[in-house]
């Protein structure tokens, strides 16, 4: 393997990424924006067709839109090993306009989406089209997705994940790179969460005239509240929060309705799930008021990521990639979660942050450091090529 011609070409395809990145930001495509997913899939599978020996496939869900699945098989493979990242972003229409893409004065360049997920698909498919044309890709069958509801919990992906990365080894997810007072950080644990709403009927009456008949469903949110918070678990550091809240009509009319929303976010292993799931069902199990009624709903919107051994190996993978370039990897525990997240739920190990460095998620002032692009392109290309 010849370390210094993947680092050539990885600085030879900058452009094209850089290119490529301010294409996709320039794209409306918020989750369940199905045409603008369409716009953003035909880019990438523009891409993803240079790769020689490449397969592609579109899944399409109404209402969210379509997930790629891309696959190169070659004739008797010895193991299989998924790659990911996401399409979508939190923007809504108009944004990608209002704030188009340029570069700065540091070589940053700032587009909405640019950091999450985009970055991570111009390192993924440029790391395998430069194993390809060098011959170091694996003798493994490498299935490729790229997922466009990621940002509202993967609600349609799931299935593409559970279908594609059957009897896979391990799923490289190309989320923002963590960077370490070390060096590198590759991601091998993930926390969970859980979303969830409480709906509270009461009874109505006038405040002043008739009070006493009254049942105020915001007094007994407010109870609700209280004991949602009691369950945070600092030493765990499992937090729950209660975020909007709502309910009532004007303040002369006792409220006969009330609701809050709230997530359950730090969840460090699927067994404690079991844990959290009871505490939010026991918010409706009784009320200070017996005149008043209570439903919880929730679901999961990210299981957790747990440490595993594949997940170990791939980290060492990473590890001895980044040593051939000069760089320190390491394994790190990250509490926010990912589509990583379910892989491990599916029965595919993972390790995350595989993308280029970004900076400002989720803002308007979402950028990406551009001499980070090729630095994870180079280092995907050498892990690529050391797997066995």
């Amino acid at each position: 393997m010849d370390v210094q011609k993947i680092k050539e070409l990885a600085e030879g395809y900058l452009d094209e990424q850089v290119e490529l990145l301010k294409t996709f930001a320039a794209i409306d495509c918020e989750s369940n924006d199905v045409e603008g997913n369409r716009k953003t899939v035909d880019v990438a599978e523009k891409v993803l067709r240079t790769i020689d020996g490449i397969k592609i496939e579109e899944m399409f869900f109404e209402g969210t839109g379509t997930h790629i699945i891309a696959t190169i098989k070659p004739e008797n493979h010895d193991g299989k090993i998924v790659l990911n990242s996401h399409l979508d972003t939190v923007f809504p229409k108009g944004f990608a306009e209002k704030y188009p893409p340029f570069i700065d004065d540091e070589n940053w360049l700032h587009g909405l989406g640019t950091g999450d997920c985009k970055g991570g698909f111009a390192v993924s498919a440029f790391a395998v089209k430069i194993a390809s044309e060098l011959g170091l890709l694996p003798n493994k069958e490498i299935v490729m997705i790229y997922s466009c509801d990621e940002e509202i919990g993967s609600i349609t992906s799931r299935e593409v994940f559970e279908k594609a990365a059957k009897g896979a080894e391990c799923a490289y997810v190309f989320e923002s790179s963590v960077r370490t007072d070390n060096g590198l950080g590759v991601v091998n644990e993930r926390r969970g969460v859980i979303l969830g709403a409480l709906d509270i009927k009461g009874v109505e009456a006038h405040a002043g005239g008739a009070y006493l008949a009254g049942h105020s469903a915001t007094k007994e949110l407010a109870h609700k509240i209280l004991k949602l918070y009691s369950f945070n678990d600092y030493d765990r550091e499992i937090y729950y929060n209660a975020a909007p809240v709502s309910g009532g009509r004007p303040n002369g009319v006792v409220a006969g309705d009330a609701r809050m929303e709230f997530c359950c976010a730090g969840l460090p292993t699927n067994d404690s799930f079991a844990e959290a799931e009871a505490n939010i069902r026991s918010l409706a199990e009784s009320n200070e008021d017996p005149g008043c009624s209570s439903e919880v709903t929730y679901r999961t919107l990210f299981p957790a990521l747990e440490k595993s051994d594949a997940g170990d190996k791939a980290c060492e993978i990473a590890s001895e990639a980044g040593k051939l370039l000069g760089l320190t990897v390491e394994a790190v525990a990250e509490p926010t979660a990912t589509d990583a997240n379910w892989f491990c739920y599916y029965g595919v190990p993972a390790i995350d942050a595989l993308g280029p460095v970004q900076f400002g998620m989720h803002t308007t002032e979402e950028k990406v450091y551009i001499p980070s692009i090729s630095e994870m392109t180079e280092l995907f290309t050498v892990m690529l090529a050391i797997m066995k």
